[in-house]
């Protein structure tokens, strides 16, 4: 974005002025960001301080602070140039203008090639005028609705339109059914699935207009009419949040938005009420030569004679030019004929007019085709369509029999009548690689829906297809995560998805019961987090506590239990509630003398004592693992205690130990078998190479160190999970920031952050803030680093999430010494090695008495004494764990400092002992640097 002499790189989150870099803070950027994205607009304090702080409660103050230094950046006021005006009492606006350049080549202005759309129809039929104008309307209109009745052909249209803005968009168009949503949260996750992003988001919202915030797109919502409301709050939040995406939306109403642009979609021409018409007549109007093609589309040879005309005139009339209605007659006449077809429909003449004329006219007219149409079945037919009318999207023959039996209609009945309501487009079939699948049109469900509750039956059968979905879970929960499970089983759970979200809104309902519910909830739980979606894993899992009682099934309520500690976990932290979860279910494996899920389970809450350093906790776990899997005997078993147990002993400080317990790990697991994350919460082989990393780089093997770092994040990649990947990238990152390697850090930081986000890993979002003020401060900009700093220690202690907490105090405290703010720093330091002491976490009070020394030797004044007196306490506890890293670095802080005043050969004797341990590694700076100090001090 370009304005006065500027250029806003969003991307870059950089602001350059003739070529070069403006230095503008974290903050003052988001608050830039947020005047012109409304430009022109009045932007309140709410507002800014919103975007700018989005966790964090701040004074008004602190925008006034980060305005005036935006201001100043800016030069605003200076020579005549106004860019940011008060408006009292009301807020900000950013009034100068703001362009934008053309599109850019680096794939950052439009999602290139990323393209859904379903295959559009080889031919057409009386579309292509209505897609030519829709296509030159989309040039100056960001927003257009095609309405229509039900059945008209939106979404034909909409679908063709895609196809043909392709190259306008550089094939960033993205399709989103709506048909199978019912809220706006699983608005927003469907069109961020459609954009080639997984929807699985705590704050879907937010997170869809990151993405599109600098993208050119055209996003078609098709099917609003059922979440209209919904429809137009996510194009109005769009449109005020973009520039170049545009929307295609379908409907029955319009979504009074802004800016809307409405393109009715009028019926098929009909043939006139006209005698004599031939048959080239009336097949020159498009709802005739639809009839006519669907018909012999159906297998019928047809060819519509001059005898024939006026009566397939006549149906195309009655029908009032509407594609499914015509479609649907021209099924019955593939059948029955088309006299026949209008013998059969003219007794609904009457009703179809008076439809037409009503307040609601397409939905009265699709509703007397469909009665039509239904008046034609056998009761066992529309008993059968009504019952599948349950699911959501594609169902099986077997899901059909499952629903649909019973009552006095057999299995076979129920087969047949599947067919036959195929044959007669009651129906859609879908065949694959995968098999034959069926779905009912959207409109159609919804009659039959209608149909099923009139009758009584819907409870009936809605309990009949809880009990389906629960069985078909049950069945294939160990597949969910196993690359040796059949693919076309695994991806048929998946795809259930819509109806085991169906199932479980009824079974929580009203209507439902708690044992439904609970086995639902049960079954459900590994699906979700099979998908990683969590935050709605948590929402059923907390709404199925809620009902439990004591006597309720104690495996049930184990699975509950677990996978509510689990997501908890990773979209929360890490509070007392998700310890007690993983501790109720613990009990309930136990007393089941289950040692299956005792495993898992021991595993889950290791990974809870990991995240909160609790190194005694870790370590009674990892023998209660090890007893259990002696009893097993099962290999997997023994590879998850070793993994545990090397962890705890690395977690200890104690590396020989660390390192014979995560080899052996490693050494008895397949390296090429996929993490089954049903089996265990973890992954043991991605746990135990970074553990192994980092113990690695602690004892000074900095080659093997370096080589696992590779493994890990390799591994991780392979697993398909991103929790997984999230603890690999996380846990490496800091070994790289060690070797000052920070372009590996730079790639490894960008993929954890947006992993992090687009899985609504609100922990490891925290992470994140850290690690990329670690990344700032390296590469020069310490005022945003120090901030983003402070911003996740906040939100990791709110979440009680500690992993890298001692990194980040000690590269905020040595910051804070150099700005000459070391009382702050020391009270930081001071309080960090307190809590690692009195909570007996050995392992990182080396690094912490090292940044203390640090800090004593920083900014003005130093005090030199502490600083040495610091640095020797390091390196002898250092020396104490065999962390042989941390010793060199610590004594050569030390031997800068004798260096310093002159003790040159004392700084080489204490150097030249611990250089001499080292055995690999010798590329890396600090040992580098202990060359240098060697040979330096060698020649004096």
């Amino acid at each position: 974005m370009l304005f006065g002499p500027f250029e806003l790189n969003v991307a870059e989150r950089s602001l350059r002025k003739a070529e070069e870099i403006v230095p503008v803070g974290g903050r003052a950027f988001d608050i830039l960001m947020a005047l012109i994205d409304r430009a022109g607009e009045v932007v309140t304090k709410g507002e800014l301080m919103a975007r700018a702080w989005p966790d964090v409660i701040v004074e008004e103050g602190s925008l006034r602070v980060h305005l005036s230094a935006l201001r100043k950046a800016l030069g605003d006021g200076q020579f005549g140039n106004k860019y940011i005006s008060n408006v009292q009492g009301r807020g900000y606006c950013f009034v100068a203008s703001v362009t934008r350049p053309p599109e850019r080549q680096d794939g950052l202005a439009a999602f290139s090639g990323v393209s859904n759309l379903p295959p559009a129809l080889g031919r057409m039929v009386g579309r292509d005028d209505a897609v030519r104008e829709i296509c030159a309307r989309m040039q100056t209109e960001r927003l257009v609705t095609v309405l229509g009745t039900g059945g008209i052909g939106k979404t034909t249209i909409a679908v063709a339109v895609g196809h043909a803005a392709l190259a306008d968009f550089s094939e960033a168009v993205s399709f989103v059914d709506l048909s199978a949503l019912k809220d706006k949260e699983q608005v927003f996750g469907a069109v961020i699935a459609a954009l080639g992003v997984n929807p699985r988001f705590d704050d879907p919202e937010e997170a869809l207009l990151r993405i599109l915030r600098d993208r050119k797109a055209l996003i078609i919502l098709d099917g609003c009419e059922h979440l209209v409301d919904k429809a137009a709050e996510i194009t109005d939040r769009i449109f005020r949040s973009t520039r170049n995406v545009h929307v295609l939306a379908t409907s029955r109403e319009a979504l009074q938005v802004a800016g809307e642009g409405v393109f009715h979609l009028v019926p098929l021409d009909c043939p006139p009420e006209q005698e004599g018409q031939t048959a080239t007549q009336v097949l020159s109007y498009s709802a005739a030569r639809l009839f006519a093609e669907r018909m012999s589309a159906r297998g019928s040879d047809f060819s519509l004679s001059d005898g024939e005309a006026p009566v397939v005139a006549e149906i195309c009339r009655r029908l009032d030019g509407i594609a499914l209605a015509i479609e649907l007659a021209a099924g019955r006449a593939a059948t029955f004929g088309v006299r026949d077809t209008l013998s059969r429909l003219g007794s609904r003449l009457d009703l179809l007019k008076f439809g037409r004329r009503t307040a609601n006219p397409r939905h009265q007219t699709l509703r007397a085709t469909l009665d039509w149409s239904h008046d034609q079945l056998s009761e066992v037919e529309r008993i059968v369509l009504r019952r599948v009318g349950i699911f959501v999207g594609h169902f099986t023959l077997e899901a059909a029999v499952a629903v649909a039996e019973g009552d006095g209609v057999g299995r076979a009945s129920v087969v047949d009548a599947v067919g036959t309501l195929v044959d007669k487009s009651l129906i859609g079939v879908l065949a694959d690689t995968r098999g034959t699948s069926y779905r009912l049109l959207d409109t159609t469900r919804a009659y039959t829906l209608e149909k099923l509750a009139t009758c009584g039956e819907h409870n009936s059968v809605a309990a009949r297809h809880a009990d389906y979905s629960i069985g078909l879970l049950e069945a294939n929960s160990v597949n969910l995560f196993d690359l040796r499970a059949s693919e076309t089983a695994t991806q048929a759970v998946r795809d259930y998805l819509g109806n085991v979200r169906a199932a479980l809104e009824w079974s929580f309902g009203p209507n439902g019961n708690d044992r439904t519910s609970l086995r639902l909830a049960a079954a459900a739980a590994q699906l979700f987090v099979a998908m990683s979606l969590l935050p709605e894993c948590r929402h059923w899992m907390e709404r199925a506590t809620d009902r439990m009682t004591p006597d309720c099934d104690q495996r049930e309520q184990m699975e509950i239990h677990a996978s509510l500690a689990l997501s908890l976990m990773f979209t929360e932290g890490n509070s007392q509630q998700v310890r007690d979860a993983f501790e109720t279910a613990l009990t309930f494996a136990e007393q089941r003398e289950d040692a299956y899920q005792t495993m898992r389970l021991l595993s889950g809450l290791s990974m809870y004592f990991h995240r909160i350093i609790d190194a005694a906790g870790s370590l009674e776990l990892a023998l209660r693992s090890e007893v259990v899997a002696r009893k097993t005997r099962n290999p997997d078993d023994a590879i998850l205690a070793d993994s545990m147990l090397g962890s705890a002993y690395y977690m200890l400080a104690d590396h020989f130990r660390a390192q014979q317990h995560l080899e052996r790990s490693l050494r008895s697991s397949p390296r090429h078998r996929r993490f089954n994350a049903t089996q265990y919460l973890f992954d043991p082989r991605t746990t135990s190479l970074f553990n192994l990393t980092r113990s690695h780089w602690f004892a000074g093997n900095l080659d093997r160190a370096a080589r696992c770092a590779e493994m890990t994040v390799e591994e991780a990649d392979r697993s398909d999970h991103p929790i997984a990947l999230c603890r690999a990238l996380m846990l490496t990152m800091p070994y790289y920031f060690w070797i000052d390697d920070v372009d590996q850090v730079k790639r490894s930081l960008s993929r954890f952050e947006l992993t992090a986000e687009k899985y609504s890993l609100a922990p490891f979002r925290a992470v994140a803030l850290g690690l990329r003020g670690r990344y700032l401060v390296r590469i020069g900009e310490t005022g945003d680093g120090i901030q983003h700093l402070w911003d996740s220690l906040e939100g990791l202690a709110r979440q009680r999430y500690e992993m890298l907490v001692t990194d980040f105090v000690s590269e905020l405290a040595v910051c804070l010494a150099k700005r000459n703010e070391r009382v702050e720093a020391l009270k930081l330091l001071d309080e960090s090695i307190a809590v690692q002491i009195t909570s007996k976490r050995p392992l990182h009070l080396p690094a912490l008495l090292m940044a203390k020394g640090l800090t004593h030797a920083c900014g003005r004044a130093p005090d030199v004494q502490q600083a040495e007196h610091c640095l020797q306490k390091a390196m002898d506890l250092a020396d104490q764990q065999s962390a042989l890293s941390f010793q060199l670095r610590a004594g050569l802080e030390l031997a800068r400092i004798w260096i310093g005043r002159g003790d040159i050969r004392r700084a080489g004797d204490l150097i030249k002992p611990i250089y001499d341990r080292f055995s690999e590694g010798f590329a890396t700076p600090d040992l580098k640097s202990a060359r240098g100090m060697l040979e330096l001090t060698s020649v004096q």
